[in-house]
């Protein structure tokens, strides 16, 4: 991928800040310029930003667009954010047309599940026990941000902390940390102290021997999809593609030992979109076809890309589950995609398609647990 930078900012972009939530980023980032540019001159920035958890990257097309998110969208990304670092991706890249309407329309960590990433992340920052994290105070962080500056100040540690605890339970403010903080320590499974030693009243919160059982119970890794024999297919539902299901896509999957679904194929009861992501959930990957239909409107065609498609890719994204991307040759993929591995097949080579998805699958994900006919 190209890596030429440009001095540019663009668009009056304020680098001292992160541009999600318009907090400070620790100082070196971003990168004095951009890491690349992207055709369209789409400039691409890395931030290292507490508030959003750590490293990640995101596009100025994207920054315009993610400055409209609401708050609590904003929480959601940035809990996206924190799984993709979860799941081995140190900066990971947000782009709006593959996540976007996942974070708009995603369902909120639930309260208990907000208040066990706290935990998680007081063990994460302690080796021994009886040692706990400091963290600034809501009136430090508001002089804080009051008085940064990006030439000379340095994060302190009790700054990083506060942040993240915001971000790693998806708060919107301290109000809610401070909700969240006093449920734990009423539990038993922190204790809260006040560092009177300081004008601003620096706190620190350390977990207790309760509070590591709490973990021993919840830190058990969902295996479940890692097991699964199910293959989801995202595609769009059209006469024009059954041939192409029938004869490439489907046998692509079940050639690799995996079960096909299609939600087409399935009878149930339920709302549509809740039995997809329940669906999703069961699989052990997605294939996402990403072909479109075109319209003419005054004489000008038309792309109709095929939204529904791109969010399933990514909410199973947004899982940790493996997205295979095919499209039909010559239709024309969302730039922001173009960077993932797409199998292109022709209608009368069917066979090619079948053959090139079944290897993608085995090859990066492996051999599935379904015995072959022979």
């Amino acid at each position: 991928m190209s890596m030429n930078v440009s001095s540019d900012p663009g668009n009056d972009l304020n680098l001292q800040k992160d541009p999600i939530w318009g907090t400070p980023v620790i100082q070196g980032s971003p990168q004095e310029s951009p890491i690349r540019i992207e055709p369209s001159t789409n400039i691409i920035y890395e931030f290292d930003s507490p508030r959003c958890g750590g490293h990640y990257s995101i596009s100025q097309r994207d920054i315009d667009k993610v400055r409209n998110y609401n708050k609590r969208q904003k929480a959601r990304l940035t809990s996206w954010l924190i799984r993709q670092r979860q799941f081995g991706e140190e900066s990971p890249h947000f782009i709006e047309a593959l996540f976007g309407s996942v974070v708009k329309y995603a369902n909120d960590m639930t309260e208990v599940d907000r208040a066990d990433a706290i935990l998680k992340y007081i063990k994460s920052r302690t080796n021994e026990l009886g040692k706990g994290i400091a963290y600034a105070s809501g009136d430090e962080i508001e002089e804080f941000e009051n008085n940064f500056l990006f030439d000379g100040e340095m994060f302190a540690l009790k700054y990083i902390n506060h942040y993240k605890l915001i971000a790693f339970s998806e708060s919107i403010n301290c109000s809610e940390l401070t909700f969240l903080l006093k449920y734990l320590e009423r539990r038993g499974w922190i204790d809260i102290e006040d560092d009177s030693n300081t004008d601003f009243n620096t706190k620190s919160c350390l977990l207790t021997i309760e509070g590591y059982t709490r973990l021993a119970k919840i830190q058990e890794i969902n295996e479940d999809n890692k097991n699964s024999s199910s293959g989801f297919m995202a595609m769009w539902f059209d006469h024009t593609m059954e041939t192409v299901w029938r004869e490439g896509l489907e046998p692509g999957i079940r050639n690799a030992r995996y079960e096909p679904m299609r939600i087409s194929d399935k009878h149930h009861n339920n709302n549509i979109v809740d039995e997809i992501i329940a669906e999703i959930r069961r699989s052990r990957f997605v294939v996402a076809d990403l072909t479109h239909d075109t319209k003419k409107v005054c004489g000008k065609v038309y792309n109709e890309v095929r939204g529904s498609v791109y969010y399933e890719a990514g909410f199973a994204h947004g899982l940790n589950i493996p997205v295979i991307f095919t499209c039909r040759k010559g239709c024309e993929v969302h730039f922001d995609v173009q960077q993932y591995n797409c199998i292109f097949w022709q209608e009368d080579k069917l066979k090619e398609l079948q053959n090139n998805l079944t290897n993608r699958i085995t090859g990066t994900i492996g051999d599935g647990p379904i015995r072959s006919a022979d």
